[in-house]
C-alpha cells in the first residue's frame, strides 16, 4: 500500500539539524548504545508475543552520532537480527554543522568533529578518548 506522503531528506534535514549530541556521562558511549538495544529488543519482545507474523516488521529506527563502543553493541544488533528486529541506524555527521558555520571545527578541544575522521575510541581512566 503507497504512502500518501513522501518523507525523504528535504523533510528530514530540519529535524536532523536539531540534534546535538552534546549530553554524556563518564559511561555513555561504553554503555548507553548497547542499553537502549536491550530496551529495545525487550521492549519488541513484549509487543510481539510469539514473535514478529512476518520477518523484520519489527523496526527499530536508531539517530546517533556514531560515536558509540561498537563491541558492546555488537551481539545485541547479532540478538535483535535473530529475533527478526531490524535495527536501522541513522549517522547525523556534526561536520555539516560545521560547515554551515563556515568552519571546520567544533566539538571539545576545536577539534573536527566529523565521525568519518573518527579512527579509535579508548577508555582509559574512566574517560572516553576519540581519536
Amino acid at each position: 500500500q503507497p504512502h500518501a506522503a513522501m518523507f525523504g531528506f528535504e523533510q528530514a534535514a530540519p529535524l536532523l539539524t536539531e540534534f546535538t549530541f552534546e549530553e554524556e556521562s563518564v559511561e555513555s558511549h561504553n554503555k548507553s548504545f548497547a542499553d537502549m538495544m536491550r530496551l529495545g529488543s525487550t521492549l519488541f519482545d513484549e509487543r510481539g508475543g510469539s514473535g514478529p507474523t512476518r520477518p523484520f516488521c519489527q523496526v527499530m529506527l536508531i539517530i546517533s552520532d556514531g560515536r558509540f563502543n561498537k563491541a558492546k553493541v555488537r551481539p545485541w544488533v547479532h540478538t535483535a537480527l535473530a529475533r527478526q528486529q531490524l535495527p536501522l541506524l541513522v549517522i547525523v555527521d556534526s561536520a555539516l554543522e560545521a560547515k554551515d558555520d563556515k568552519s571546520q571545527t567544533g566539538g571539545k578541544n576545536g577539534k573536527s568533529r566529523s565521525v568519518f575522521e573518527l579512527k579509535n575510541v579508548s577508555y582509559e581512566g574512566g574517560k572516553c578518548n576519540v581519536v
